[in-house]
C-alpha cells in the first residue's frame, strides 16, 4: 500500500515538473498601472490554490460556529435532562434568539422553574408561531385564560394550521361556553390531524356537538344527528336518548336504549340519564328488566332518584359507602336525615377523571388535566 502511494506521489510531482517545464514563459500583467512579468504557471497554480482556499475558510469559520452551536445546544439538553435548569437556560438562550426550535426547548427549562411569565418577555425567535403555541399551552395549564387565547392566536396568525394553537382555543371556548367556536376549531382540528389520532378527534367532535345541543335547543336534533354520524360515544347516545324521551318517541328511546346494553355501555349512559327523573319513569320497565345487567352503583343511584327505596335495600351491601349513607339518609323521614342526604349526594362526585379530578355529573373535557374523554364511572366497569 505504501509502495503504491509513492508511486503516485512520485507521478504527481513528475507530472507537475512537466507542467511547469511546458508554461516556463512570461506574461505580462497590469495592476493600477503598473506591468509586472509573472511565469504563466505560477498565476494558473495561483488560481487553482485560491479556489480551494477561500472555500475551504469559508466552511471551516461556518462549521466552527455550528461546531458551537451544537456544543450549547447540546449541553443545554444535557442540563435539562439531569434537572439544572438554570444552566440549561444559560447555555440555550442565545441560540433560541436564532433558531424557534431551540426556544421550544428553552421553554421547558423557563417551565420547570416555575418562570413560564417571563418567557413572554424574552426575545426568542418566534417567526413561525411554535414559540406562541407553546407559551400559550403552558399558560392554558395555568388556567391565564386570557393571555393564553392571546398566544394562541398569535401562533394562528402566522401558521393557521398550527394544531397545538387549535387545540388550546378549542379548550378555552369550551371552557368559557363558547359552543359554537368550540364546533368550529374542533372541525378544523379533525381536518388536520393526523390518523392515528383522526378516531380519537372525531369522538370529540360528537361529544362536544352533544354538549352543544343542551345548550342551543333550537338545532337540538340537527346537532345530535351530526355527533352520531361522527362517532357513537355512550355521551352523545345518552344525550340522544335523553332527547327522544323529551319529544315524546318513548318507543324509539326504548329502542336505542337497547342498542346501548347490546354494546355494554349501559351503566355510563344510565348515570347521565338518572339525573332527570321524569324520564327515568319513562324507561324504568327496561331498568327493571334488565337490572342483573346494570352496576349496583348505577342502579342504587336511580332507586334513589325515584324514591324506591324497597328496591335499595338489597342492594345496599353491593355499593360504596358514601352512596349506602346517601340511600339511607335519603329514606329516613327525619328532615335533618333528609337535608344531610341532600348535602352528601351534592358532594357525592361518582365520575372521575384519570387525573384524579371528581364531577357530580359527566362533562365532555377535564378543566384540571384538560384531556378529553378521560372521565370515567368511579369504580363501574363496561364492556366498552
Amino acid at each position: 500500500m505504501n509502495f503504491i502511494k509513492v508511486l503516485v506521489a512520485v507521478a504527481f510531482i513528475v507530472l507537475f515538473l512537466v507542467f511547469v517545464a511546458q508554461h516556463a514563459y512570461y506574461v505580462q500583467l497590469n495592476f493600477f498601472g503598473m506591468a509586472y512579468q509573472v511565469p504563466l504557471f505560477v498565476i494558473i497554480l495561483f488560481s487553482f490554490s485560491l479556489g480551494f482556499i477561500l472555500p475551504t475558510l469559508y466552511f471551516l469559520i461556518k462549521d466552527i460556529r455550528q461546531s458551537k452551536f451544537r456544543e450549547g445546544l447540546m449541553n443545554g439538553i444535557s442540563h435539562l435532562a439531569r434537572g439544572y435548569f438554570q444552566k440549561a437556560e444559560g447555555e440555550l438562550l442565545s441560540a433560541s434568539k436564532k433558531r424557534e426550535e431551540v426556544a421550544l426547548i428553552t421553554l421547558k427549562a423557563l417551565v420547570e422553574k416555575g418562570e413560564i411569565y417571563r418567557a413572554q418577555e424574552l426575545k426568542f425567535n418566534r417567526e413561525r408561531g411554535l414559540v406562541d403555541a407553546l407559551i400559550g399551552y403552558y399558560l392554558l395549564k395555568a388556567k391565564d385564560y386570557q393571555k393564553a387565547k392571546e398566544s394562541f392566536l398569535s401562533a394562528l396568525s402566522k401558521d393557521p394550521h398550527n394544531l397545538t394553537a387549535l387545540k388550546g382555543l378549542r379548550d378555552l371556548s369550551f371552557l368559557e361556553k363558547d359552543i359554537l367556536l368550540c364546533v368550529n376549531y374542533q372541525e378544523k382540528i379533525i381536518k388536520l390531524c393526523e390518523k392515528w389520532e383522526k378516531d380519537m378527534q372525531k369522538k370529540v367532535f360528537s361529544e362536544v356537538l352533544a354538549y352543544a345541543s343542551e345548550i342551543l335547543s333550537e338545532n337540538r336534533e340537527e346537532l345530535l344527528k351530526k355527533a352520531l354520524d361522527a362517532y357513537k360515544a355512550f355521551y352523545t347516545q345518552a344525550i340522544w336518548i335523553k332527547y327522544l324521551l323529551e319529544k315524546g318517541d318513548v318507543k324509539e328511546a326504548k329502542k336505542q336504549l337497547d342498542k346501548v346494553f347490546s354494546v355494554g355501555i349501559q351503566n355510563k349512559v344510565l348515570a347521565i340519564l338518572h339525573q332527570d327523573e321524569e324520564r327515568l319513569t319513562q324507561i324504568m320497565d327496561i331498568i327493571r328488566e334488565k337490572q342483573e345487567s346494570i352496576n349496583p352503583e348505577v342502579l342504587v343511584s336511580i332507586y334513589i332518584k325515584l324514591s324506591l327505596f324497597t328496591q335499595i335495600k338489597p342492594l345496599l351491601d353491593k355499593v360504596s359507602e358514601p352512596l349506602k349513607l346517601i340511600a339511607i339518609s335519603s329514606e329516613s323521614h327525619r328532615d335533618l336525615d333528609k337535608t344531610c342526604g341532600e348535602i352528601l349526594q351534592k358532594l357525592y362526585k361518582p365520575w372521575v377523571c384519570s387525573c384524579g379530578e371528581s364531577y357530580n355529573s359527566y362533562v365532555p373535557l377535564c378543566e384540571r388535566c384538560l384531556t378529553w374523554g378521560n372521565i370515567m364511572l368511579r369504580g363501574v366497569e363496561d364492556v366498552a
